[in-house]
C-alpha cells in the first residue's frame, strides 16, 4: 500500500466547516436568501440581480495563527501511557488537546492553564501543534497502519511530515456578517475545545452537529449576544443557517492530518483519517 501526505492543494474541495461537524450541507442556491440593500424586513430569493455577500465584504479582524511549536517538549513516558490507556477512546480530539497540554509543562505536571491555552486553539492551531509535537519527539518519518473499507487489508503506510504545507494564515477573531432579515450577526471560529465538546455530546445527525456548532460560535444576533442555546439556531431560517455557516466555511483554514491512500491489495483509492495512536505509538 501507498500513501502521500494529504496536502492543502488535494483539499480545495472540501467544506471545513462540514466536515468540522462530519457532514456535507447541500442547499441550492435558488432557496438561499440573501440581504442585498433591501429596506429591512423586505426579502429576495437569489437570483438575477442578488447574490450571497463575499467574504471579502464581512468585516473580519484578524489575529496572527498561533504557533506552539517553541513552548512545546517531546513526550515522555507520562505521555505514552496517557496515549496507551487511552488509545480505544472514542472522542481523540480530547486526547488531541490532552497530549499538546501536558507538553507544554514540565513531566508529570498538572496541565491546569495550558488545558484552557489548547481548547481555545482553532482546530488547525491544534492540528499543527501536534505535527510539531510528533515532529519534535520522533522525527518526520510516521509508520502507521491502516485498514481498506473495502476489502479490509491491514497494510503499512508512511509518509513523510516535511512534505506536508504547514503554513497557516492570520485567522479572524471574528466574522461580522448581515444576515438576510437585516440582522448584524457575529461568530468566532469553533475551536479545538469545541471539538472535543461536539464529538462528547454523541449528536446523532449532521444537522444536529452543525446546529450544536454555530450555538457555540455564534457570538451575536441583532440584540442578542452569546450564550445561545440550540433551539435559537433550530428555529433559525435555513437561508439563514446557511449565510453563517458559509461564513464560518470560508474563514476556517483547510488543513487536514489524513493521508491519501491507495490499497495495494484492490487498488481502491480513499482517504485515511487521521488516528493519534498511530501516529505517536511507534510500536
Amino acid at each position: 500500500m501507498k500513501s502521500t501526505p494529504q496536502t492543502a492543494a488535494s483539499l480545495r474541495d472540501r467544506n471545513p466547516f462540514a466536515a468540522l461537524a462530519e457532514s456535507v450541507v447541500v442547499t441550492k442556491a435558488d432557496q438561499v436568501v440573501v440581504d442585498d440593500g433591501l429596506e429591512l424586513g423586505e426579502r429576495r430569493e437569489v437570483g438575477e440581480g442578488s447574490r450571497v455577500p463575499e467574504a471579502s465584504e464581512r468585516e473580519q479582524a484578524l489575529r496572527p495563527a498561533q504557533r506552539l511549536d517553541a513552548r512545546l517538549r517531546a513526550i515522555t513516558g507520562y505521555e505514552e501511557e496517557l496515549l496507551e490507556g487511552r488509545r480505544f477512546a472514542d472522542n481523540s480530539a480530547a486526547l488531541c488537546n490532552e497530549l499538546i497540554a501536558r507538553c507544554l509543562v514540565p513531566p508529570g505536571a498538572e496541565p491546569g492553564r495550558a488545558r484552557e491555552l489548547v481548547a481555545g486553539l482553532s482546530v488547525a492551531e491544534r492540528d499543527l501543534a501536534l505535527v510539531a509535537l510528533r515532529r519534535l519527539s520522533f522525527g518526520d518519518r510516521v509508520e502507521t497502519l491502516v485498514d481498506c473499507p473495502r476489502c479490509g487489508e491491514t497494510s503499512e503506510i508512511d509518509f513523510d511530515l516535511g512534505e506536508l504545507s504547514l503554513a497557516l494564515a492570520d485567522l479572524p477573531e471574528r466574522l461580522e456578517l448581515r444576515l438576510a432579515d437585516g440582522r448584524q450577526a457575529s461568530l468566532r471560529l469553533p475551536s479545538a475545545g469545541d471539538q472535543a465538546e461536539l464529538i462528547a455530546a454523541r449528536l446523532d445527525s449532521p444537522a444536529r452537529r452543525r446546529s450544536w456548532l454555530l450555538a457555540r460560535a455564534l457570538v451575536r444576533l441583532g440584540d442578542d449576544e452569546a450564550p445561545f442555546d440550540v433551539e435559537v439556531i433550530h428555529a433559525l431560517p435555513s437561508a439563514l443557517r446557511r449565510q453563517l455557516e458559509q461564513a464560518l466555511d470560508e474563514a476556517l483554514p483547510d488543513f487536514d492530518l489524513g493521508v491519501d491512500v491507495c490499497c495495494s491489495a484492490c487498488g481502491h483509492e480513499f482517504a485515511a483519517p487521521f488516528e493519534i495512536d498511530g501516529f505517536f505509538l511507534l510500536s
